[in-house]
């Protein structure tokens, strides 16, 4: 897939085709419950972790809830309330209060879970040592040229290109990103009668709800419906919009700024240069000692579970209705971050040495690694620093996880986060790409004299407002510190002794969530090209190799959720498909034992990810299954309210599926893997959905792919390793296959050649006791024995080190040590060559060595008429593969030279660090040696 903008569509209106997108289909039901067992089955088998069978009695309770309610009447109830939204709306999900985007409409954000906020981290800047200010102002100029363009519907609409196949895609969740916030539903009135002189106990986040419900006179009163309707809208998660916002939302050490960006045109207000004065300006004065009493940890309410949230959402709403007004309607937050990575490094070492992680069999990533495990942390969440006082001064303090972050931390590092629930990821990516692209575009223009063309919006203009409504310093012709004053606006909160516990209380949550949360990043040197050579995709290849890098740690499948766009349709939302399925659970169990040889597991591997691939073409054609089934969930809890009747009959057979706890893993995966991002950013993380879970982000490149995996308590680190071993695994499975194919690409080697191969045998059958005179070179059965000696004994060696069933999953680094070994060449010392047994050479055997090297000085006698037996096929192909390095005699009399002369190993492998058990005395070359050595060499190819 291939996101394009054509030619004609660079000049189309950025919402021109929404009309002409097909709705979202609604899928057959039985379908849907047929994709759910799949999904499921996986998950329950006996226990041990070889060739797993199906657990019987769980599969068949699965198999007989599912059963029952397809075929029951309440099913075509709920179905067919379905299909009247489906008819009726541009899409069937319009009617239903789930969430915006995220599939886990009915899982609360538990007190022990980050927020459900994906976040990019993008490139540095092309300008070294940036100051935070001008890389702030660079990126927010370029982001809201980026609004401006999409407020103007000047935006290019994305073009999707399968093949020879282009589809243009929903622009409508690009209105989900700027002046958008995730806002809880109330009920009319709710907020009016709320009382802010409550005394507030731990027990009103915990149980909100009490104070809502009404009570048993007025339930009497206004009937069970009512009720429902609070019950319904209880924990409802809706996004509230302003289109008509002009405003950003600064954060600086916890203390809030907004400025007007853009005039009544959507035209911007002030240029790079400005903007670097005002966010400036921001930083020194939030830095001001006077100004830490305004100082809050307002944002940490956004981070909490959702009754928790809503709580404090209702109290400030009531409290402070204009200060939050400014906050959910702004366009984006900036949060100028005052994090730096050399003061993390300096004040807490630990933080470095305690994170080490080395992926690759080598140690050269490591320092990245390090680096960027450092930067997630504290871009994401921030960091976590306790003053002498016990209070908290991290950056932790300074987010808002309800909309668009961009953030900026003291070293010029930038990130993007954004609320999953209200926006779709790659409509994030393109807006992050094309900020960083458009800061890059500026020296271009620079250089040009502000040409307007080098812009991805060159129609976008600044505002015709009179410039001498910005005053500036006649001299150095920066802005009157006065008129930034007037610009620049600050929210003064005053809380009182009940809000603050509440803030207090949610800080200190929020602190315990980061220190029990680990992030860390990989770079394995995996990516598009590893993929085009087993010939499949660079997605697929990932997420099945994830399932079994898991499965190899903890010896059981997880249920696994991939997120994917479904923008090809009208009023689109993003969905999710699982992963797991009985193929990925065959292979996982046959990738770690020894029942089948490499070729085996590659081509089951291949068959997996193929199968991956086909899941997810289906699912971005609208047959994904877990918004159905999450709608026919969602509307069996609230059947009352959408007017279904059910009686207790359709009841119990639903709540036998919906409430059954087989089914319980379907909302809460343990396993999230994400892939998102381009060449503008380095980082790509997600949250866990459940404590015991991972959250992964990768971005795959040319040759690498970048991994962020997010967990609490869990070995990231250890499962990265085994994703490289997994990856490598299946790497030296194609090279095997490709060595040993006749018709394979390799390096061919010339019959002169061939015949030194017969020489070396000669060698060797010496070495073993046998006499010259009793086995001549010309005697073809007696190469045939020699032959046979030399398989025997590589097969011996290969006994502990073959790839089809000599060891076991866990010897991994002995079997990575013993790949591409064969039998061992005579060792020569001095004037005595010693075979197995220690016997020395006898003079035949020298004047063997002596003509092998005249030959390698003489190319006339490799053409020379020698009766020299020809090797068959058969003989060829258990003859070792790695050739002896002949080097020159040192003296030109060939009948006298010194044997350690004649039979010079090369050992510059010796520097090598791998142990000495691995044999160096071969040619050190990356080439793999075809076995067809009769072939001329006429191509020579890698398979790296």
């Amino acid at each position: 897939m291939v996101l394009t903008q054509s030619n004609n569509d660079l000049n189309a209106k950025t919402f021109e085709f929404e009309d002409n997108l097909p709705k979202l289909p609604l899928p057959d039901l039985s379908k849907t419950l047929s994709h759910l067992k799949k999904s499921l089955e996986p998950l329950y088998y006996a226990d041990g972790y070889y060739k797993h069978p199906l657990d019987p009695q769980t599969i068949h309770d699965l198999t007989e809830s599912i059963n029952n309610f397809k075929d029951s009447s309440v099913a075509q109830k709920l179905q067919l309330k379905l299909k009247e939204y489906h008819s009726n709306q541009s899409s069937y999900l319009d009617k239903l209060h789930l969430d915006i985007n995220n599939h886990m409409n009915l899982t609360d954000i538990q007190d022990d879970i980050l927020p459900r906020n994906p976040f990019l981290i993008l490139k540095d800047d092309a300008i070294n040592n940036i100051t935070q200010f001008d890389r702030a102002a660079v990126l927010v100029h370029s982001s809201l040229r980026f609004i401006s363009a999409l407020k103007k519907n000047v935006l290019p609409p994305d073009l999707v290109t399968y093949g020879k196949e282009s589809t243009h895609l929903s622009m409508y969740p690009y209105q989900n990103l700027f002046g958008c916030t995730r806002a809880p539903v109330f009920q009319s009135g709710e907020i009016e009668s709320f009382d802010l002189q409550k005394p507030y106990t731990i027990s009103d986040l915990e149980n909100d709800e009490d104070e809502d419900e009404p009570s048993e006179d007025d339930a009497q009163t206004n009937g069970d419906q009512e009720k429902e309707d609070d019950m319904f809208t209880r924990n409802g998660i809706t996004i509230a919009r302003y289109p008509e916002s002009r405003h950003i939302l600064i954060i600086s050490k916890g203390q809030y700024y907004t400025i007007d960006v853009l005039d009544e045109d959507n035209d911007l207000l002030y240029n790079s240069n400005e903007f670097a004065s005002f966010f400036n300006y921001i930083i020194n004065d939030s830095e001001k000692t006077y100004n830490f009493r305004y100082s809050t940890a307002l944002g940490s309410l956004t981070s909490h579970s959702f009754k928790n949230w809503k709580y404090a959402r209702k109290r400030l709403q009531k409290r402070y209705p204009e200060e939050l007004h400014l906050i959910d309607s702004a366009l984006f937050v900036l949060v100028l971050d005052e994090s730096d990575e050399s003061d993390l490094q300096n004040n807490n070492p630990d933080i470095i040495n305690s994170i080490v992680h080395d992926y690759d069999y080598k140690p050269i990533n490591k320092d990245a690694n390090q680096e960027s495990s450092i930067n997630c942390k504290r871009l994401f969440y921030g960091t976590s620093i306790i003053d002498s006082k016990g209070h908290q001064i991290g950056s932790c303090v300074s987010r808002w996880y309800d909309k668009l972050q961009l953030i900026i931390t003291k070293d010029s590092k930038a990130a993007v986060i954004w609320d999953s629930f209200t926006c779709d990821g790659s409509a994030v990516l393109r807006f992050t790409s094309e900020t960083y692209t458009e800061s890059i575009l500026r020296l271009a223009k620079d250089v040009n004299a502000g040409d307007p063309q080098f812009s991805l919006w060159p129609t976008v203009k600044q505002s015709s407002i009179p410039n001498d409504l910005i005053r500036k310093d006649k001299r150095s012709g920066a802005l009157d510190e006065s008129q930034i004053k007037n610009i620049v606006y600050k929210i003064d909160w005053s809380f009182s002794n009940i809000l603050n516990t509440h803030v207090h209380l949610s800080e200190t949550k929020l602190a315990d969530l980061i220190s029990k949360h680990d992030i860390i990043h990989a770079s394995v040197p995996f990516g598009r090209r590893s993929a085009l050579r087993l010939g499949i995709q660079p997605d697929s290849m990932i997420q099945v190799a994830l399932q079994i890098a898991h499965y190899s740690l903890y010896g059981k499948m997880v249920f696994s959720l991939e997120p994917i766009s479904t923008r090809r349709f009208r009023n689109s939302r993003s969905s999710f498909i699982n992963v797991q399925n009985q193929d990925l659970l065959e292979l996982c169990q046959l990738f770690i034992s020894n029942s089948i040889d490499g070729k085996g597991k590659l081509e089951k591997f291949i068959k997996t990810c193929e199968k991956h691939s086909q899941s997810i073409r289906k699912a971005k054609k609208g047959s994904s299954y877990e918004k159905h089934f999450n709608a026919l969930r969602y509307l069996y809890k609230f059947h009352d309210h959408y007017g279904i009747p059910l009686d207790s009959e359709d009841q119990k057979i639903a709540e036998n599926l919906f409430d059954n706890s087989i089914i319980a893993p379907f909302s809460q995966p343990e396993l999230i893997a994400a892939n998102c991002g381009n060449s503008a950013t380095t980082t790509f993380g997600i949250t866990p959905v459940v404590p015991q879970g991972f959250g992964i982000g990768y971005i795959i490149k040319d040759d690498q792919c970048d991994l962020t995996v997010t967990s609490q308590f869990r070995q990231g680190d250890r499962l990265m390793f085994m994703l490289v071993w997994v990856l490598h695994e299946i790497r030296s499975y194609l090279k095997d296959i490709r060595t040993s194919d006749q018709n394979g690409l390799g390096v061919k080697i010339s019959p002169g050649v061939d015949r030194l191969y017969q020489l070396d045998n000669a060698v060797k059958n010496k070495i073993d006791g046998q006499s010259s005179s009793d086995h001549s070179p010309s005697s073809s059965n007696d190469a045939l024995d020699v032959l046979n000696h030399t398989k025997k004994h590589h097969n011996h060696h290969s006994h502990h080190h073959n790839h089809h069933g000599g060891f076991r999953f866990f010897d991994i680094d002995s079997h990575i040590d013993s790949r591409g070994t064969s039998v061992t060449p005579p060792i020569v010392t001095g004037n005595r060559a010693l075979s197995k047994q220690g016997d020395p050479l006898n003079g035949s055997s020298s004047k063997l060595s002596a003509k092998l090297s005249a030959l390698s000085m003489d190319g006339k006698n490799i053409n020379s008429t020698q009766s020299l037996s020809t090797l068959t096929a058969s003989e060829k192909l258990n003859t070792g593969s790695e050739i002896p390095q002949i080097q020159p005699p040192q003296t030109t009399d060939s009948s006298d030279f010194d044997d350690s002369s004649r039979y010079s190993i090369d050992n510059e492998s010796n520097s090598s660090s791998r142990p000495d058990s691995k044999k160096r005395n071969v040619i050190n070359s990356k080439f793999e040696i075809d076995f067809d050595r009769a072939g001329v060499g006429r191509k020579v190819s890698t398979y790296e």
